[in-house]
C-alpha cells in the first residue's frame, strides 16, 4: 500500500507510557505532523501523562485512556474504543511494544493502523515495525524506527515543549508567593523512579552547598519523595520553602524548569522536561545507560562512571550501588559552573 496515495486527515498517536516516553515521541510527532501537515493530530495517553502530550507543538489534541480506572480490563478497552470510534480517525500509530494500542485501535476501527510487532500484534496492525532495535543509540532514534514502514523520518530529532498560557501565569503568581526571582535559580532533582538512581545523600547535600553559593537551590519530586527531599533539605541547611514535592503540576513544573538557571538531577522524567525547555542539564547516571536516556543538547551533559555492571536497569542483586557512588559532588559542580545559565 502506498502511503502517498492515503488521505490522511485525523491521526492517532497511542503513548501509553510513562512521561519520559512521551516526550521522547516528540519527533515521531514532528515527523507526522510535516508528512501531513494538514492533517489533525491527536496523541492518547494515560491520565498522569496527559499535561505533557499537551504541551507537544505538534499535537493539537489530546485524549485519555485511564487503563486504571474508567477503561480497566477488556471491558474498558471496548469502552475506549468506543470512544474513539466517533472521531473518525484515519491512522493510527502505537507507539509501545504492548499490545494493548494496537488492540483498541482495531476495535475502533481505525483503517489504517502502525505499530510494532511484539507481544503478537501483526495481527490487529496494517504495517509493522520490528521491535528488536538496531543497535544501542537514544531513545529518540528508537522511537522513530516505528516509522520505518512508511520510509519517512525526521533528521530533527530534539526534543520540546512548549507550556501553555495558564501554566506560565500560576507560575508567575508562585514566583511571587516563594519570592523566586526568574533565571536565578537551580534545581536539583536528586531522586528517579527507583533507589539505585538516587543521589546518595552526602552527594546532594555538598552539591546543594556549594550551588547556594551562586544560585538558590530548589529540590523538586514527587509527593511520595517529600519526606526523603525535606531530608535532603534540611542537612543542606534549606528551609521547607525550597521543597517542591508535588507543590506543582506538570506544566507548572514545565515552567519552572524552562525558567532556571540550570538543573542537576538523575535520569527521571524531569530530566526529559529539562531537556525540551532547553534547561542546561547536568545529569547523574549509574544503573541506566545515558546512551540511551542522556540529556543530548548543548547545553546539557551527564557523568557516567561506566561499571562493569553497568546498565542494570535497576535489576538483580548491588549492595553498594558504586555506579552512582564513584561520582564526586565536586565533579558534579565542576559541570554545572560550566553548563549553567541562560
Amino acid at each position: 500500500m502506498d502511503i502517498n496515495s492515503l488521505n490522511i486527515k485525523k491521526i492517532l498517536i497511542i503513548d501509553l507510557a510513562f512521561i519520559g516516553d512521551v516526550i521522547l515521541a516528540t519527533p515521531v510527532t514532528r515527523a507526522l505532523k510535516t508528512k501531513w501537515p494538514e492533517a489533525e493530530v491527536t496523541m492518547l495517553t494515560v491520565p498522569f501523562t496527559q499535561p505533557v502530550a499537551q504541551m507537544n507543538p505538534y499535537v493539537d489534541n489530546t485524549l485519555i485512556y485511564d487503563k486504571r480506572g474508567t477503561h480497566r480490563g477488556l471491558s474498558g478497552m471496548w469502552q475506549m474504543a468506543k470512544e474513539l470510534k466517533q472521531y473518525k480517525f484515519d491512522l493510527a500509530v502505537c507507539m509501545n511494544f504492548a499490545v494493548r494500542g494496537a488492540v483498541v485501535a482495531w476495535m475502533a476501527r481505525i483503517p489504517y493502523r502502525l505499530g510494532y510487532d511484539a507481544q503478537h500484534a501483526s495481527f490487529f496492525l496494517t504495517w509493522t515495525a520490528s521491535h528488536i532495535r538496531k543497535g544501542i543509540k537514544h531513545e529518540t532514534e528508537n522511537h522513530l524506527e516505528v516509522l520505518e514502514p512508511f520510509g519517512f523520518s525526521t533528521e530533527d530529532t530534539s526534543l520540546k515543549l512548549e507550556p501553555p498560557a495558564e501554566a506560565i501565569s500560576s507560575m508567575e503568581a508562585k514566583y511571587k508567593q516563594y519570592d523566586i526571582e526568574k533565571d536565578k535559580y537551580y534545581v536539583v532533582c536528586p531522586m528517579g523512579s527507583y533507589e539505585r538512581k538516587n543521589m546518595p545523600i552526602s552527594m546532594a547535600v555538598q552539591l546543594i552547598r556549594d550551588i547556594k553559593n551562586t544560585y538558590p537551590v530548589y529540590l523538586i519530586g514527587g509527593t511520595k519523595e517529600k519526606i526523603e527531599l525535606m531530608g535532603y533539605a534540611q542537612a543542606g541547611q534549606l528551609s521547607e520553602a525550597h521543597v517542591f514535592a508535588g507543590t506543582l503540576n506538570l506544566q507548572e513544573l514545565a515552567v519552572f524548569i524552562k525558567n532556571a538557571a540550570g538543573m542537576a538531577t538523575v535520569d527521571t522524567g524531569p530530566m526529559h522536561i529539562a531537556q525540551a525547555v532547553d534547561c542546561p542539564t547536568i545529569a547523574v547516571f549509574g544503573p541506566t545507560d545515558p546512551t540511551v536516556w542522556g540529556p543530548r543538547n548543548e547545553n546539557s551533559c551527564y557523568i557516567y562512571t561506566r561499571e562493569q555492571c553497568s546498565p542494570c536497569w535497576g535489576k538483580g542483586e548491588c549492595k553498594d550501588n558504586v555506579c552512582i557512588k564513584k561520582i564526586k559532588a565536586k565533579d558534579l559542580y565542576e559541570k554545572i559552573q560550566q553548563y549553567s545559565g541562560h
